[in-house]
C-alpha cells in the first residue's frame, strides 16, 4: 500500500537518518521512542507534509488518502462541528453521521470552543473519517486525558478499526500498554542517531509492516532497523 524510502531528514542537526518502511492495507502500528526522537516528523513525512522529503520518495502510495489527528484538535473555532466536516467534503447527513459514530449525537452545531480537550479529539477524529482515509495517522491522541477519557477514546478507535478492516494506522504513543493494545506491532525511534526497529507479531489484529535499512532483507526477522537521527 505504501512503500517509503529516504536518505534522511535534518533541520540545524539530523533528525531523522535513511529509513526504508512498508505499510500494508489492515496494518496496525504504533510508533514509540523518547521526546525529541523524531517521532511527529516521521509522521509528517508519512503525510506528505514534509516539503523536503520530495513525493519521489514514495514508490508506492503516494496517492493515499490520509486522514491525521494531529496532537491539536485543529478544528476551525469559528466554525460548527458540521460546518469543520462539510469543509473536507462530508455532506451534513454524513456529518451527521460520523459524529455519532464517535460519540457526539447532538453536538453539529456546537462550536469547537464549547467542547472539552477528549471531545474536540473525538470531533477531529469525525473529521479524518470523513476522508474516508486509506491510512489513518494519530499523534499522541491520549495525551492530557484523564485514564477513563483516554480509555474511552482508545476503545473507540479500536472500534473503528474493526468496523474498517483494510484502513491502516500509524499512532505515536509513549505509553507501551497503549501500544500493546492498539496495534498489531511496534516501531521504536531511538538513539542518536536513532535507529528505526520494528517488532511485529502482537497478539492485536493487523498484519506486519516493515522497516528496514537500504540494504536489509524486508522478509522473515522478527526486529529489523533503520539507521537514523536525532529529532524532534
Amino acid at each position: 500500500m505504501l512503500e517509503l524510502s529516504f536518505d534522511g531528514r535534518g533541520f540545524r542537526q539530523p533528525v531523522l537518518g535513511a529509513i526504508h518502511l512498508r505499510i500494508e492495507r489492515g496494518d496496525r502500528v504504533c510508533l514509540l521512542g523518547p521526546s525529541g526522537v523524531g517521532k511527529t516528523t516521521l509522521l509528517n513525512i508519512l503525510a506528505g507534509l514534509d516539503p523536503v522529503v520530495l513525493p519521489s520518495a514514495f514508490t508506492q502510495g503516494s496517492d493515499l488518502r490520509v486522514g491525521y489527528l494531529f496532537q491539536e484538535p485543529r478544528l476551525l473555532p469559528w466554525r460548527t462541528l458540521y460546518q469543520n466536516l462539510v469543509l473536507v467534503g462530508a455532506k451534513r447527513e454524513e456529518a451527521a453521521r460520523l459524529l455519532s459514530q464517535v460519540g457526539l449525537t447532538g453536538y453539529g452545531n456546537h462550536y469547537p470552543d464549547q467542547l472539552s480537550l477528549g471531545m474536540a479529539r473525538r470531533a477531529a477524529l469525525a473529521r479524518c473519517l470523513a476522508v474516508a482515509p486509506d491510512l489513518l495517522l494519530l499523534d499522541e491522541p491520549f495525551a492530557s486525558l484523564d485514564a477513563e477519557r483516554a480509555g474511552e477514546l482508545q476503545a473507540l478507535i479500536t472500534g473503528l478499526l474493526d468496523q474498517n478492516p483494510a484502513m491502516a494506522m500509524v499512532c505515536v504513543t509513549h505509553d507501551e500498554a497503549d501500544a500493546a493494545s492498539l496495534a498489531a506491532q511496534r516501531w521504536w525511534l531511538e538513539g542518536a542517531p536513532a535507529r528505526l526497529r520494528v517488532e511485529g507479531g502482537g497478539e492485536s489484529a493487523g498484519r506486519r509492516s516493515t522497516a528496514a535499512g537500504p540494504d536489509s532483507q524486508n522478509a522473515g526477522p522478527l526486529w529489523a532497523e533503520a539507521r537514523g537521527g536525532e529529532g524532534a
